[in-house]
C-alpha cells in the first residue's frame, strides 16, 4: 500500500486535495483530527484554552501504529473524534487495505518517525488571511462557534503554532501545492493530477 500524507495549514485546503486524490485512486481517507486526545482524558479539559494546534494535542502514537499496518497490507481500526464534543465517539471506522491510503493533517511531517510512514508528502500553502477566512466559513455554519472566539484562537494558538510545528514541513513534502484562493473543483482535480504523477 501507498500512503499519501497531505499536510499545510489549518485552512490550507488540505481535506479539498485529499478528497480528490482518494476518488481518483478509490482510497480511504483518514484524518490526523480523529487522533486527538480525548477530552475525558485531559486533566481540568477546557476547550477555549486547550491548544489544539500543538503536536502533542495529537495521539502520534496510535497514528504510527496504524500507518504501519497499512503500509504491511493489514486493516486497522481508526477512532472517530467528535470536534464539537472534543471526544472521542465510541465506535470506530475500520479501514481495509487498499492500493493506497490519503492521510490529511496539519502536523503529518513534524516528526521523522511520521516522515518515515509516507510513501509521498504534500504540502498545501495559502496565505494566512485565506486561512483564516476559511476556519471562519467552517467553525460558524459546522462547529457552531462565534466569530470572536474563531479570531482569538487563531490569534492565540493557530498562528503561533502555525509559524513553529506546520510551516516546517515545507521543507520536508515532495511536493508543494499553492491553494487557490476560490478552491475550485478544477483545482484539486488538478492538484490531485499532480499527486498521482509524482506517486508513481
Amino acid at each position: 500500500m501507498k500512503v499519501i500524507a497531505i499536510t499545510g495549514g489549518s485552512g490550507a485546503g488540505k481535506s479539498t486535495i485529499a478528497r480528490a486524490v482518494a476518488g481518483r485512486l478509490g482510497a480511504p481517507i483518514v484524518s490526523e483530527d480523529d487522533y486527538y486526545h480525548c477530552a475525558t482524558s485531559i486533566a481540568d479539559f477546557d476547550a477555549d484554552r486547550h491548544n489544539f494546534d500543538a503536536p502533542q494535542a495529537k495521539q502520534h502514537d496510535l497514528l504510527i501504529q496504524h500507518l504501519r499496518l497499512a503500509r504491511a497490507g493489514k486493516a486497522f481500526e481508526k477512532p472517530v473524534y467528535d470536534l464539537r464534543t472534543h471526544t472521542r465517539q465510541i465506535g470506530t471506522e475500520w479501514i481495509e487495505p487498499h492500493n493506497a491510503l490519503v492521510v490529511e493533517g496539519i502536523h503529518l511531517l513534524t516528526t521523522p518517525e511520521l516522515r518515515d510512514c509516507f510513501d509521498l508528502s504534500v504540502f498545501v500553502e495559502a496565505d494566512e488571511s485565506l486561512r483564516l477566512q476559511r476556519r471562519i466559513a467552517r467553525d460558524v455554519s459546522e462547529r457552531a462557534r462565534t466569530l470572536d472566539s474563531i479570531e482569538a484562537q487563531f490569534r492565540t494558538n493557530v498562528a503561533p503554532m502555525h509559524d513553529l510545528h506546520v510551516a516546517p514541513q515545507r521543507d520536508h513534502a515532495h511536493i508543494i501545492i499553492v491553494s487557490a484562493a476560490d478552491a475550485t473543483e478544477a483545482h484539486a482535480d488538478e492538484a490531485a493530477a499532480r499527486i498521482i504523477e509524482a506517486l508513481g
